[in-house]
């Protein structure tokens, strides 16, 4: 099989891998477990950094990333879907980057891929597979969609397209809100603009690039988006802090091996909107079946 050289691509079999990422990828895996979908994202270069060429491999039980090394090597970095806390896809003009958060030994790590989004529909197809991984009992049945657009038709249109295009396949809308960027002195911005999607197997978190107080009007780069996948599964606990001039929503994720806590901070007077919304999460939890 020919391999695009500029964009990622969906492989077929391991044996289209090329080396040393195939050697890396067999010996890191396990020969009796079937891989469902494989990714090659070649070498990328981007504001003068060139990132390594890597292999995404999804399998029945997890995930693999094997990375080319500058001494002309791969690494591996694996987990199960026992282990995967959250992802995080960030997708700028043709930067495109995707973060699997995962625990071991009592500590939180993250393998990182980066591509040109060309190809980033393929990463979105892995996302959606690792997330019916990590919770089975919710996995997308078959030419099913429980999509609602119109909840999201007030929303600025740059946030209504991404809610759109990043709404995992598939799954019952619970709760939807979305809030403008904190401002304090000379305009500054605190805290970007943002969006969060429930449904009963994942939050989804839309968050814009924070605006760099060096860009101009007009700049293409802040239009920047990252968004960021939360299993249900995985929520230990929340909670919703109250501060004068903002709100900070906490999330404890935690896995088989280990956990991780991050913060949302949203405007203050969207408090109430969110703790309804978040509600919806302990209402799917309760309704889900043993």
């Amino acid at each position: 099989m020919e391999i695009d050289s500029r964009f990622p691509s969906k492989l077929d079999t391991v044996n289209d891998v090329p080396e040393v990422l195939r050697t890396a990828l067999i010996e890191g895996l396990s020969s009796e477990e079937p891989i469902r979908l494989l990714i090659h994202a070649p070498a990328f270069s981007n504001a003068g950094e060139k990132d390594p060429a890597t292999i995404l491999a999804v399998t029945n039980k997890g995930w693999g990333v094997v990375s080319e090394t500058e001494e002309g090597g791969a690494s591996l970095e694996k987990a199960d879907f026992t282990e995967t806390l959250f992802l995080e896809l960030t997708s700028i003009l043709l930067f495109g980057e995707l973060k699997i958060y995962f625990a071991s030994v009592g500590t939180a790590y993250a393998a990182k891929i980066r591509f040109n989004t060309v190809g980033e529909e393929l990463y979105q197809e892995a996302i959606n597979l690792i997330l019916a991984g990590t919770d089975p009992m919710l996995a997308t049945p078959a030419g099913s969609d429980g999509r609602k657009t119109s909840s999201f038709k007030t929303w600025p249109i740059k946030f209504r397209r991404e809610a759109e295009r990043y709404w995992p396949k598939g799954q019952q809308l619970l709760a939807a809100i979305q809030w403008g960027s904190i401002f304090g002195g000379f305009k500054r911005e605190l805290a970007p603009a943002g969006a969060l999607i429930i449904t009963p197997r994942e939050l989804v978190l839309i968050s814009e690039e924070k605006t760099s107080p060096r860009r101009l009007p007009g700049d293409p780069h802040e239009f920047g988006g990252i968004i960021t996948f939360f299993p249900r599964v995985r929520l230990a606990d929340f909670h919703v802090g109250h501060y004068e001039r903002f709100g900070v929503l906490a999330l404890q994720v935690h896995a088989t091996h280990g956990g991780e806590k991050l913060e949302v901070v949203f405007p203050a007077n969207d408090e109430m909107e969110l703790l309804k919304a978040m509600e919806q999460v302990s209402t799917a939890a309760d309704s889900k079946p043993n």
